[in-house]
Parts: structure tokens; C-alpha cells; sequence
């Protein structure tokens, strides 16, 4: 490694620490966009806005075709209780799923790129980065693949990474072809007739009507559904006292599956048994499947060729064995560009989303390091 490893590192910390106490939501991202943009503004790059509050990032080593690298930036709505010296500043914000992390990486591989470009380094292919709003909520990537960034960089392949808190500490991991589930936030709401609990006859009972939905969906995911997937809705709103009919309730849930053939299954059953529940009760069921995006599939032909590179620089390499139900909308830019998507292990085992999520820092340096092998890969 040109740089001092030992420095880099250090600097990776840093930058991960304090936007660790800066957390925003969604395109929100005012104050985390300054940070990355001051770091940046002393390198030879071009930076351009994108997504509303995202950042490209561009260095161009003279070359046709491009190799683009990945960075979330929001963070979520969850209170932080991990009682570190850096949480977050702003009440009721976490960087609660590593995106700082992935941020940090990001700046200080940055900064190994900036020290080829004023060094004269013969790279095979110009570095382009995407620092991107709004991972959280599904749209971030969306917009910018509505953008012509990677036709008009000529991008030939994307990379990305998240911090991963089930591998050991340090271990990269990836595997070519499905990676991570095709994910549905499921929004169900069922209306029916108020009337008071003495008189059952002049109402339609939606909370009743949504228990039978959920006791039949789930049946149905159950004894119909062979292949490893999703149905779970974990919240529920109804009704507005005790002794009167809910003439109103809504369901929330998500649906995963790593194939459209398994996705498509449970999308059908969930429309029919909100039919079928309509009808009993009286009621109406409105579904919204809306907010989706496909699975993470790796590109198996770009895959071969860097897997050589992998196995060589880095021992800390493994081929995951199976895919993650987990989501991530990564797989928005692999439908427009040939891309591989990577966990890098903090070993820590506490779970995305908590409110006690952290890990030690120090782990960043493997991912720089990653980055630098599949920057210097031909493709």
C-alpha cells in the first residue's frame, strides 16, 4: 500500500466518528453532504451533485470505460443506546446499519485514489464515485439509475460493500448470482363500518376481517411456499376505543424472496386473500405493493474475473455459501450496471437496526483495501 496503512486506517476512524454523531434520514442528508464534500474539495476530482443531496465523485485516469464505487449515506429514525463517546448528536437519528462505516471507507479510499492520480499510477480504468442519499427508504438509488451518470462515464461495473455483523472480524465476503432478497414493503388497509360493541349487526369489523387475512396469508406461506422467503407484517393499527367496532385497520409488513417466480407466489396470495376477506366481512382491503426492489444478484461473468484478484490480496476472503434475506437497493444499480456487491464482517453479532448497533471501527481498512484490488482489476 502506498499510503501509510497504519494512517489510513486511522483516518478511516475518524471520518467514520463524526458522521456517526451527524445521522440524517432519507435525502435529508444536508450536514453528512457538507462533511464528505470538505473532505473531497482538496482532491484533484470533480464533484457533482446527484439524487437531490448525493455526491458524485470523478477522477479521471484517461481511460475510456469507468469502475464505480458505492456508498449509502442516510441513516434511521432509532434512538441511539449504545452509550459510545461518539453516538449520535441528534435525537432520535442512528447510524444504526453501518452507513457511516461505509461512508468512512469510501473518503479514505478516496484518498488513496487522489495519491495514484498525483503519482502518475496507470490505472486500467477511471474511478467514479456515488455517495447516495436515501438507502433506507428504497428511492436513492432509484433516482440516480433515472440519471445518465453511468452512460455518461462510460461505467462498465459497480461495486459496493456493507458492514456485516454475522461474518468474523475483517472477513470479506461475496458469491456470484443471487446475494440478498428481492424485498416488498407491504401496506395493507382495511375499512369497514363503525358501530358500537352492543350492536355488532351495524358494523364491518376490519380488525376482525385483518386477523382472518393475516391467519390465512400466513397460512398459506406455510404449507404453498417451499422455497426459503419472507411474509411477516409486524405492525398493526385499528380501531379507536374498546367497545366500539374498528371501522379502520392497517397492516404493515414486508415480503422477501430470491427468486420472482417465489415473490410473484406470495404477491398473488395476498391480493386473493384480501379479495376473499373483502367478501366475507364486508369490507374493503386496498393493497400497496409499491415500494419494492429486486434481489442482489452479482454479475457471475464480472465475478470471474476478479475472484483471482480476491483469493490473491486478501486471506480474509470467503465465498459466501448462501444468499441473505436481508435487503438492500444496491440491486437497483446491478439491473442497469454489471456489479458485485460485498459484506466486510465486524463480528460483532449485534443485529442491523438496533439501537446498540456498533463495531470496531478499525475493521474499515479491509474494505479500503478491497476497494484498491477491484480499482487495479482488468475487467
Amino acid at each position: 500500500m502506498a499510503m501509510d496503512a497504519e494512517v489510513l486506517k486511522k483516518t478511516a476512524v475518524r471520518y467514520r466518528r463524526d458522521l456517526h454523531k451527524i445521522p440524517e434520514i432519507g435525502f435529508l442528508v444536508y450536514r453528512t453532504g457538507e462533511y464528505i464534500r470538505n473532505v473531497l474539495s482538496v482532491y484533484d476530482c470533480k464533484i457533482e451533485p446527484i439524487a437531490k443531496t448525493g455526491l458524485t465523485v470523478f477522477w479521471d485516469f484517461g481511460k475510456k470505460d469507468t469502475v464505480c464505487f458505492r456508498s449509502d449515506m442516510d441513516a434511521l429514525p432509532i434512538e441511539e443506546q449504545s452509550g459510545a463517546p461518539y453516538a449520535s448528536t441528534i435525537p432520535g437519528a442512528m447510524h444504526a446499519c453501518g452507513h457511516d462505516g461505509h461512508m468512512a471507507n469510501l473518503l479514505a479510499f478516496s484518498a488513496v485514489v487522489n495519491d495514484w492520480k498525483k503519482n502518475g499510477e496507470k490505472l486500467p480504468h477511471n474511478i467514479l464515485m456515488i455517495f447516495q442519499p436515501a438507502e433506507e427508504i428504497i428511492d436513492g438509488a432509484k433516482t440516480i439509475c433515472q440519471t445518465d451518470v453511468f452512460s455518461r462515464y462510460h461505467v462498465i461495473a459497480i461495486y459496493g460493500l456493507h458492514l456485516w455483523p454475522f461474518l468474523a472480524k475483517g472477513e470479506i465476503s461475496t458469491k456470484p448470482g443471487v446475494m440478498m432478497a428481492k424485498s416488498m414493503s407491504l401496506f395493507v388497509d382495511v375499512e369497514g363500518v363503525s358501530a358500537h360493541c352492543g350492536k355488532p349487526e351495524d358494523g364491518r369489523d376490519a380488525l376482525a376481517a385483518a386477523c382472518d387475512f393475516v391467519t390465512h396469508v400466513y397460512a398459506f406461506k406455510e404449507n404453498h411456499i417451499s422455497e426459503r422467503s419472507i411474509l411477516k407484517f409486524g405492525k398493526m393499527t385499528s380501531g379507536t376505543v374498546r367497545n366500539i367496532i374498528s371501522n379502520h385497520t392497517r397492516l404493515e409488513g414486508t415480503v422477501r424472496a430470491l427468486s420472482n417466480e417465489t415473490y410473484d407466489k406470495i404477491e398473488l396470495a395476498v391480493r386473493h386473500y384480501a379479495r376473499h376477506m373483502g367478501t366475507k366481512y364486508g369490507v374493503k382491503f386496498i393493497v400497496d405493493t409499491s415500494k419494492n426492489h429486486p434481489a442482489v444478484v452479482n454479475n457471475a461473468e464480472l465475478y470471474a474475473k476478479v475472484k483471482s484478484q480476491l483469493v490473491k490480496n486478501h486471506l480474509n476472503y470467503v465465498e459466501l455459501r448462501r444468499p441473505s434475506m436481508i435487503a438492500e437497493d444496491f440491486s437497483v444499480f446491478e439491473e442497469y450496471v454489471p456489479g458485485i456487491f460485498f459484506f466486510l464482517g465486524t463480528g460483532t453479532n449485534i443485529a442491523l437496526h438496533s439501537a446498540h448497533f456498533d463495531f470496531d471501527d478499525s475493521v474499515l481498512i479491509e474494505g479500503v483495501k478491497l476497494f484498491m484490488t477491484l480499482a487495479k482489476a482488468k475487467i
